[in-house]
Parts: structure tokens; C-alpha cells; sequence
């Protein structure tokens, strides 16, 4: 069973934890069911708000995973609820951890070359039960990257993960061609490769305990102006709205 989901700001976004996800994940692959998980940032998000392709994406996807801060609040703020904030490469793993588990079969895809070799080289170390039907970098071009899907639709995974680009792209690139994995649980998890293959380092534990993550990239990017702004931009919309609902319910 999908978990609960609630609607805000034109988008829906899931209510799960990763223990709920990990038990959905086992049942639907056992039942040979399939979906795909889309993990929502500030940045998708904030996208949204102005590409209906792209809302149309994550409204049509099972599983919308929290995966900001920033989008946390806002569903506190708007809806009451308080929904988990999960990254990208959590959901990778666990998904490895249920591939281990279950022995399900899994296709990698994402990195530069050298990043997928080290990936792949950690995967099968720590998790060698789960069966690797294949991996492949994803900075490729056009014509190789349409033997890649063949490989992929051929190899039928029980799981894709897929690390092609951040944000919006990587959704849009995942629903083009979704017909190569539809029969996968499908999942898109950025630059996660990279930290897996220790190319890209995580926060220290104690700001991932604290759900300090943004906060953590903003002290390595502080001058990452496009990021302040998407943000600012939503906790404004957000305000108005809290405020706009509070007008309505007020008594004559």
C-alpha cells in the first residue's frame, strides 16, 4: 500500500518514514508491482511552481520523498503534518540494503566513469547478496546513451537507480524514458554517486541528525545567490498563504 500523501503549494508530497518506505518497497517488488520514487527539494519544488510539465511529473509519481528543510517546514506550516526528511543517497542505500536482503536485482546509472567504477567496486563490497544486472556512468552521449536503455530494458532490473543529473532535468529524463524501466521501482538520486564513491563528502552526523543539511550546503556555497533566492521565494509564498488561510477561518 502507496503511503499517505497531502497536497500543497500544487504538488503532492508522501508521508513516510524510511522503516514505512523499506516495507513498501518489499511488499511491491515481491508482488511484482512497480513505482517510482521522486525525492523533492527546494529546487524541484520551487520549479514547479512554474513548470506544469514538471508538476504534472510529480503528481503522477507514487512516492514523493521529502528531501529539504525548507520543504519540511513548508508542509508543517501549510498542512500541519511533519514529514521526514529523507537524502538521496539514504534512499539509495536502503534501497541496496532491501536488494541485499531480498536478493533483487538491481541496474546503476549515473556518474562519470571513473565515479560508476568506484560506486559499483563499494556496492558489491557491502552489499553482496543484492545482484548488480548492471551499472553504467551517465555523462554519455546521445547514440551510446540509447544502447545503455536497450541494456537496461533487456537486463529488467527490480530496481533503477539513476544518478543522470540534479533537479528538474533528471526528472524530465527519467520520465522520457521511462519506458525502458517501467518495470523497475525507479528512483532518481542526483549527485549521490559521488558521495558513495567518496567524491563528494556528506554533513557531518550530527547536522544529518538535526535535519541540517541545507544549512551545511549554504556554509560551503554561501554564495550560492540562486539557491537564497528559490528559498526566499517560497517562504514568502508560504507566509502569504499561512496568513490568506488564516483570514478565511477568522469569524465575522
Amino acid at each position: 500500500m502507496l503511503p499517505q500523501t497531502v497536497n500543497l503549494l500544487g504538488i503532492k508530497i508522501s508521508l513516510t518514514n524510511r522503516e514505512e518506505l523499506k516495507e513498501c518497497l518489499i511488499q511491491t517488488i515481491y508482488d511484482k508491482e512497480r513505482f517510482r520514487i521522486l525525492m523533492l527539494d527546494e529546487k524541484i519544488m520551487f520549479f514547479s511552481l512554474f513548470n506544469h510539465e514538471l508538476q504534472q511529473i510529480i503528481n503522477r509519481t507514487e512516492i514523493i520523498i521529502c528531501s529539504s528543510q525548507t520543504v519540511s517546514w513548508i508542509v508543517r506550516m501549510l498542512t500541519g503534518k511533519i514529514v521526514q526528511v529523507i537524502m538521496p543517497v539514504t534512499i539509495f542505500l536502503d534501497l541496496m540494503r532491501v536488494a541485499d536482503e531480498m536478493n533483487y536485482t538491481v541496474f546503476l546509472f549515473g556518474g562519470t566513469k571513473n565515479v560508476a567504477l568506484e560506486t559499483i567496486k563499494r556496492i558489491r563490497k557491502s552489499f553482496v547478496q543484492a545482484r548488480i544486472v548492471g551499472s553504467y556512468r551517465s555523462n554519455i552521449r546521445r547514440q551510446e546513451l540509447q544502447d545503455v536503455l536497450v541494456t537496461i530494458r533487456k537486463s529488467s532490473p527490480q530496481i533503477f537507480i539513476a544518478g543522470y543529473s540534479s533537479g528538474p532535468t533528471q526528472e524530465k529524463w527519467i520520465s522520457k524514458n521511462f519506458g525502458y524501466y517501467q518495470g523497475a521501482v525507479t528512483v532518481g538520486v542526483g549527485n549521490s554517486f559521488k558521495v558513495i564513491a567518496g567524491r563528494k563528502k556528506m554533513p557531518p552526523i550530527w547536522f544529518q541528525k538535526k535535519g541540517w543539511n541545507g544549512l551545511y550546503t549554504t556554509l560551503l556555497h554561501p554564495y550560492n545567490i540562486f539557491r537564497f533566492f528559490r528559498i526566499i521565494i517560497l517562504v514568502l509564498i508560504t507566509l502569504f498563504l499561512k496568513l490568506k488561510s488564516k483570514i478565511v477561518r477568522k469569524p465575522l
